[in-house]
């Protein structure tokens, strides 16, 4: 990208002035420019995005964790999670972690809709103590009667709802009824990016983050970033 910046180097206001020429010409006003504004803006980025996208248990995480010779992205087999994760450079000290939760009401949406593909009949409440054990006695017996949490798509399933409302419990604290709130890692208590990425990789923590942002020294990760 910096070749290209190099070469041209007034490529945003040159860019600019023919999109002004182009809403300026009448017949042309209602050519759709966001394409163009969309490429441009990658253009002339400081940096630079890699995206790994594939369909859930793929080994995105796996593969991300073998790139940057460390562990930070959760990875187990048979239990796919939707977390967001963003991999950024940072200096040696500068290494840090945001952390993003679900909103409560994200969470009961998810339990619900996993027990009602489960056929628990019945509403789980993740406010309610009692409801919350008796999903999660339901969610071990499927996982018993399937041979295992990985064994089958209805295990997978039970063990999500259980990952789920485990980690509404045990996070309760941080986890706000329609706001996701964000913690850096020292506001969750944690002093270095290797402790919280050793939080957020338990699997019923990171079933109730939404996103979380690792800011990591490495030197493939100079210039640029990547999600999963």
């Amino acid at each position: 990208m910096s070749d290209l910046l190099n070469t041209c180097p007034n490529l945003q206001a040159d860019c600019d002035r023919l999109l002004d020429l182009l809403n300026a010409e009448p017949k042309l006003r209602s050519f759709d420019i966001t394409p163009v504004q969309t490429s441009l803006r990658k253009a002339v980025s400081p940096t630079f995005e890699i995206v790994f996208a594939g369909p859930f248990s793929a080994g995105k995480s796996m593969l991300i964790n073998a790139l940057l010779e460390r562990e930070l992205l959760y990875s187990a087999q048979g239990h796919a999670t939707g977390t967001i994760c963003r991999v950024a450079y940072a200096e040696p000290d500068r290494e840090r972690a945001v952390l993003t939760f679900y909103t409560e009401g994200e969470i009961q949406k998810q339990v619900t809709d996993i027990g009602d593909r489960l056929w628990l009949g019945g509403n789980i409440d993740i406010n309610n103590p009692s409801s919350i054990q008796e999903a999660i006695q339901f969610a071990n017996q499927i996982i018993e009667q399937e041979g295992g949490e990985g064994r089958s798509q209805r295990a997978r399933e039970a063990n999500g709802l259980k990952l789920l409302l485990q980690g509404r419990q045990q996070n309760a604290a941080h986890i706000h009824p329609t706001v996701n709130n964000s913690f850096s890692m020292d506001g969750l208590g944690f002093g270095t990016i290797a402790e919280a990425s050793a939080y957020a990789r338990q699997g019923s923590n990171s079933a109730v983050l939404k996103k979380i942002e690792y800011y990591c020294h490495h030197p493939l990760l100079a210039g640029g970033e990547c999600s999963d």
